[in-house]
């Protein structure tokens, strides 16, 4: 049986990097030109590094492109995917990045050979997971995954800083890394196929 696969990309098939080394981070200490570092856990980037939202709107405006360009894919991630295209299932690509990037992260897909069937520009995840009807999605933020989640759709939540706060729960499962995100996929895989065999 073939399945929709959804799956975000910043911090999930990029690799951005550790809390205390990041392309952010590092973006941001030659853009201001000095020692910035992460001083809160949470996924809004001026209250985690210590920026006024003026400061963090002229660094986005002139370093968003960079980030994403240069931006290498996360271990594992190719593999991963490919295997699963390959199984036939549907690798759906939902992104919060604005739309005018597109041309950029489909370029940046295409460098990485990352496989995939559709590349959607959304905020709002939750949604257009239920309207392309995605059996499970992968995220590294904790709202989408606890909305995703409410549509009682599984949820794999790559761990990061600003989710540490949360664990978890029956539908969302918390992973380090590429492995254990494929080890979840293949549980995933074989226990909605055993299901369907014995229905």
């Amino acid at each position: 049986m073939n399945y929709n696969l959804g799956i975000d990309i910043d911090g999930v098939i990029t690799d951005e990097g550790t809390a205390e080394n990041n392309i952010w981070q590092r973006k941001m200490n030659e853009y201001f030109s000095r020692d910035i570092k992460l001083g809160k856990y949470t996924y809004n980037l001026a209250e985690a590094y210590g920026l006024s939202e003026q400061e963090l709107n002229s660094f986005l405006t002139d370093k968003l492109f960079e980030v994403y360009q240069e931006v290498n894919s996360a271990p594992g991630a190719r593999e991963t995917l490919t295997q699963l295209a390959e199984q036939g299932h549907s690798l759906i690509l939902i992104t919060a990045r604005n739309e005018k990037f597109r041309d950029l992260t489909e370029n940046w897909l295409e460098k990485h050979q990352i496989p995939y069937h559709e590349l959607h520009h959304q905020y709002d995840k939750a949604p257009l997971v239920v309207e392309k009807n995605i059996s499970l999605f992968i995220d590294d933020k904790k709202e989408n995954a606890l909305n995703i989640a409410a549509e009682n759709i599984p949820v794999i939540l790559v761990k990061k800083y600003h989710n540490s706060d949360f664990n978890g729960n029956q539908i969302i499962t918390k992973v380090d890394d590429w492995k254990q995100i494929k080890e979840n996929i293949d549980l995933f895989l074989s226990k909605n196929t055993l299901t369907g065999k014995l229905s």
